[in-house]
């Protein structure tokens, strides 16, 4: 049962098995909602469903059938009807305006990419990256356009998918929209993202929108517990700051969230202080970048955001039910009660923005050391 690889969102693959079963399948998707939470996934096993040569269809469910040649195929990503698109770096040409297709890689990317694609297949929720990679340039559009053009490789619909559509740069969006303007037969486009505020109206409004809601606690729990192996009490303790994302829970496997939580909150408290700040700040920077890697440092910034939204909860309807941080509740109480002008959407917009920065690899320190100027400019002055 292909689409049981995909935790929760139930909503989305009975609307998706629906299109498939009615024929009424647009020419673009457009699949948003914060990350981790099974996008590409569903893209995936969309694309699957409407190349499988003999599908099965129950009532209003409709699966692969997994053992037709196309089905084959399209479990290792390898079927020429479905293209994953995401951020590739730099090639050998060096020339930033035409790079950005496989053609053009290193033979050391090719391969890098090639083990994405692999490790994408193999688990749906991957996240697809390559070292010095964070844009979707106007060559791999194109390079789209092309592909479209020409006569389908194999029977089935061609799906393309665009990971992390947010990534485009803007000549690659305007290069988009001319392909969305010219829907091509027996095609559909799906881009997802977990920002769609920033990808120009006109491309929203030519596809379909499909929300994909976060996930529930009791998803996680039990995705954790069958996908990975961990016991419910650890799982329950890790969907509790996942924040509905499988992909963050799994983030937090093997590492100790008490321990960095508690350096979270230290290192608050280090950033309001009045006079010693800078020192104790930058001592206490370096010691986060001496021990923790960049994934754990994303992680202290994230446990950063949900202490910033529990602050923010706390502060506009003083409920402690809506508290992730339920064992630090007094800690959390005098934070909000001390610092009652605070804009926290901003704040968790800057630390988001930080958390952008170190996957550009940006110096870890150095993004650590700007952001806590902008907080103490946000909680101290407003």
């Amino acid at each position: 049962m292909t689409w049981n690889r995909i935790t929760g969102q139930n909503r989305v693959k009975n609307h998706l098995q629906k299109a498939i079963i009615e024929n009424r399948i647009p020419h673009a998707y457009c699949f948003w909602g914060q990350e981790g939470i099974g996008k590409d996934a569903l893209a995936i096993e969309f694309a699957r469903t409407l190349n499988c040569s003999s599908p099965i269809v129950k009532g209003d469910s409709i699966e692969p059938c997994e053992n037709c040649p196309n089905c084959k195929m399209s479990k290792t990503l390898q079927h020429p009807n479905i293209r994953i698109v995401f951020s590739l770096p730099a090639g050998k040409s060096g020339d930033t305006k035409k790079d950005a297709t496989l053609e053009k890689l290193t033979d050391e990317q090719l391969e890098l990419y090639y083990e994405q694609i692999r490790l994408k297949s193999e688990n749906l929720y991957h996240k697809l990256t390559l070292p010095n990679a964070n844009q979707i340039r106007i060559a791999a559009i194109r390079e789209i356009k092309k592909n479209l053009a020409l006569s389908p490789p194999a029977e089935g619909r061609r799906c393309i998918i665009i990971s992390r559509a947010e990534d485009m740069t803007t000549e690659a969006e305007n290069a988009f929209l001319k392909t969305l303007e010219e829907p091509h037969e027996n095609v559909t486009i799906i881009i997802t993202t977990s920002r769609p505020e920033i990808i120009i109206p006109t491309i929203l409004s030519r596809c379909q929108q499909v929300r994909c809601e976060p996930l529930s606690d009791i998803d996680i729990v039990n995705a954790l517990h069958e996908k990975n192996g961990i016991a419910s009490e650890e799982a329950s303790l890790i969907s509790a700051f996942a924040q509905g994302s499988y992909t963050t829970a799994v983030e937090f496997l093997g590492t100790d969230l008490q321990e960095i939580r508690e350096k979270s909150i230290n290192l608050l408290r280090t950033i309001f202080k009045k006079k010693t700040y800078r020192n104790e700040t930058a001592s206490y920077i370096e010691g986060i970048i001496k021990k923790h890697d960049r994934r754990e440092t994303e992680i202290l910034l994230n446990l950063l955001i949900l202490w910033m939204r529990d602050a923010s909860n706390y502060k506009k309807i003083n409920d402690e039910n809506n508290i992730i941080n339920k064992d630090k509740i007094e800690i959390l109480k005098k934070f909000a009660t001390g610092f009652p002008h605070a804009d926290y959407d901003k704040s968790i917009s800057e630390i988001e923005n930080a958390i952008i920065l170190i996957r550009k690899n940006v110096a870890p320190q150095l993004i650590l050391l700007n952001l806590i100027i902008v907080l103490r400019k946000v909680f101290l002055f407003g």
